[in-house]
């Protein structure tokens, strides 16, 4: 409880000093914009001529937000991939990017059986800026939308570790999406990648990597079937109880994931099943620690209840099996940490049309080692996510997520991750967009007495000053704790940079 009110003392001086300077920068954007003649004054125009009456639809005329589509002001894009809630969540390290608010309206929307296209076409605020919204490029029936931040910034704790050094640093992103129009079926990928490059120190840097993809046929009007897949690669960071790299550069960690699902819709209930495989290797371990490389294998049977109200129930269960690449062989020292378990979960999805859609559901989970030196790997499991949409201007959404861990740390089992985070975009205007996040981590390892927790806050700006370019801006606070006390730190980073995109 002291990292959450010292995080909150701390976020909240530092934040509002932050988004004063921040929202100061907007005007000289503006002076830029009308001294520059670069084709994108009109902008701003309606601050130049007050005779302009420039009006975000509001939700008293419905026909003004068709009337701004008409006029490209709010344009409908193609739904795209996103990550889902957990990969979004704990799929990478504290150095990578968070997904774009954009892609946690989709995932989230799509837990109720709706898409980011059909969220947009309803008016609800997805996050972009109008003007420089993507289309992409045609490759025949297939659409590709690439992007490219470049940036500087500056950290107050450049380790993120207990005792960091502040440092400067240049900061690269590209992506590029893929989406399929066809009648049927869908197709939806996404590659990404991202480098945040300290001057002062190398071993500091912060590469991530990232691709996924969704495939889905449409068997019938009632069946369905998916094939998904999920790649990560970051490091570690330096201050988790997993690293073992004392100095130098923290050991690489890459992600992989595969899964089937099978839907049906019989009457008004609605089966789904699914095979899944996820596995986990980590690089440059040290010759002494046991291998943490891991397979988890699971499969899943879901029953819903669809009878047409806002309120659907849902029940969950399935079983999972974890497999370390090294196996012990009898070896009185070695730890057999393969385990068996099984996983149940109820829930309800909720769509009350465009103003809140999502789904959350709660159940427990255990894995049970074969080495009854260690006790079993289970808890409490809570997952969803919401999205409120109060006006066409401002959107909300309300992230959970849960996640289990293997490890080779003596005496534990695994560790439990509890992640969940609250974000609310704000579109000043139809080419300027803030949004704000406040998330809390919680990791718990079984066995041992450890403990890691982390509270976030970011605050971002963001300007189309063109059809394809726009300026960015944006604020992060960290504040982790450990009950190891050498490994608590607090870090503060600021960055600004240029987003291209097509």
């Amino acid at each position: 409880m002291w990292l959450l009110r010292g995080f909150l003392k701390s976020i909240r001086g530092r934040s509002i000093l932050t988004f004063v300077v921040m929202m100061g920068v907007f005007p000289l954007y503006q002076v830029a914009a009308q001294s520059i003649d670069l084709g994108f004054r009109e902008s701003f125009a309606f601050e130049d001529d007050p005779s302009v009456d420039f009006q975000l639809p509001s939700e008293a005329d419905p026909q003004s937000l068709d009337q701004l589509s008409e006029e490209g002001g709010q344009q409908s894009s193609v739904p795209s991939f996103a990550p889902t809630i957990r990969q979004q969540l704990a799929g990478v390290s504290r150095g990578g990017r968070a997904a774009r608010f954009s892609q946690r309206v989709e995932a989230a929307s799509r837990l109720s059986g709706s898409s980011g296209g059909v969220i947009a076409d309803e008016g609800v605020f997805d996050g972009e800026t109008e003007q420089d919204r993507p289309d992409g490029f045609r490759l025949g029936s297939l659409r590709l939308t690439p992007s490219f931040d470049a940036g500087l910034g500056w950290a107050d704790n450049a380790e993120q570790a207990k005792g960091g050094r502040p440092d400067g640093f240049y900061s690269v992103d590209a992506a590029v999406g893929v989406t399929s129009d066809w009648d049927r079926h869908e197709l939806g990928l996404e590659l990404r990648g991202s480098l945040r490059a300290f001057f002062r120190e190398p071993d500091n840097n912060q590469p991530v990597a990232t691709a996924g993809g969704n495939l889905r046929f449409d068997l019938g009007e009632l069946t369905t079937a998916e094939l998904d897949g999920a790649y990560s690669f970051s490091r570690e960071e330096r201050s988790s109880a997993e690293n073992e790299a004392a100095t130098g550069r923290t050991n690489p960690v890459q992600g992989m994931s595969g899964r089937f699902s099978f839907s049906r819709q019989v009457a008004l209930v609605q089966l789904r099943g699914g095979l899944g495989v996820e596995r986990t290797a980590y690089g440059g371990r040290e010759s002494g620690a046991q291998p943490r490389d891991n397979n988890v294998f699971d499969a899943t049977l879901r029953t819903s209840f669809d009878n047409g109200a806002m309120f659907e129930p849902y029940l969950e269960g399935g079983f999972l099996y974890r497999k370390y690449d090294e196996s012990c062989h009898g070896e009185p020292s070695c730890i057999d940490r393969t385990s068996r378990g099984y996983l149940v979960k109820t829930g309800l999805t909720v769509d009350r049309g465009p103003k809140l859609r999502g789904e959350f559901g709660v159940g427990y989970r255990a894995e049970y080692l074969n080495d009854n030196r260690l006790d079993a790997l289970q808890g409490l499991v809570f997952d969803g996510a919401f999205v409120w949409s109060p006006t066409r201007r401002d959107t909300v959404t309300v992230s959970g997520a849960t996640s289990f861990a293997g490890t080779n740390i003596d005496g534990a089992s695994g560790s439990i991750l509890y992640a969940g985070d609250v974000r609310y975009a704000r579109q000043f205007t139809a080419d300027l967009v803030g949004d704000v996040q406040l998330g809390y981590t919680y990791r718990t390892y079984q066995g041992i007495d450890l403990v890691e927790h982390e509270g976030t806050g970011s605050l971002g700006l963001a300007w189309a000053f063109s059809k394809d370019a726009a300026l960015l801006s944006r604020y992060t606070f960290q504040a982790f704790g450990s009950s190891s006390s050498d490994s608590s730190y607090t870090s503060s980073l600021i960055e600004a940079g240029l987003r291209i995109r097509r």
